[in-house]
């Protein structure tokens, strides 16, 4: 069977989707395992600290598709749903820390 065989799903805005959850991801675990490491003085840096990992890393992304590729372009709508993503994260890491669920050493 041919790849062109199978049938293909499209679902509007899933890339848009699929940037959201991975920055929504990337941006909690890295908080949560910066707040577990005590290293940091306030758990808002490291909140700061993981938005900006975040967001650095999706520009770094978009940057390399948009100039070292022929098949991928940069999007800003890419990065919208970055931060959105990052920031959902974020609020849900202050949700925890409110509940005590997640506390620095």
């Amino acid at each position: 069977m041919k790849s062109s065989d199978v049938p293909s799903i499209k679902i509007v805005g899933i890339d848009k989707i699929v940037h959201i959850l991975l920055h929504l991801f990337f941006t909690f675990f890295w908080g949560i395992t910066l707040v577990k490491s005590g290293r940091w003085s306030s758990f808002s840096k490291v909140m700061c600290f993981s938005f900006l990992l975040s967001l650095v890393f999706g520009l770094l992304i978009e940057f390399i598709q948009g100039y070292y590729t022929t098949s991928r372009s940069a999007d800003i709508t890419d990065v919208l749903a970055n931060i959105f993503g990052s920031l959902f994260a974020i609020a849900l890491l202050y949700q925890f820390k409110e509940k005590k669920e997640i506390q620095q050493k």
